[in-house]
């Protein structure tokens, strides 16, 4: 009973839009009734969308450094010089001891 509550609460929530709301009904929907496929499918859909919902708000979480149009930033930073090489070290070489 609560399941079916919980998940036709969280279709209303989704199809008006609100994907971070219907995510936290469909999640309710499958703590009540863990064994629910129909649940547990609305579930992964919702985190899925809710994820997109977040991105559409914050394009920073693609990509950082890149406006949403898909220009350049202002200052273009150089790419990071390469590691130095490390040194060659000088062959070690015994050579014969005269004393012994």
């Amino acid at each position: 009973a609560l399941c079916a509550e919980m998940i036709r609460f969280g279709k209303q929530s989704y199809q008006r839009g609100k994907f971070l709301d219907a995510k936290e009904y469909f999640r309710r929907a499958v703590q009540a009734d863990p064994a629910s496929p129909l649940a547990w499918r609305h579930y992964a859909l919702s985190v899925i969308s809710a994820l997109a919902e977040k991105v559409n708000k914050d394009t920073g979480l693609i990509a950082p450094d890149v406006s949403p149009q898909g220009a350049s930033p202002a200052k273009a930073s150089a790419p990071p010089p390469p590691a130095p090489k490390p040194s060659k070290k000088e062959k070690f070489v015994i050579v014969e001891d005269e004393g012994c």
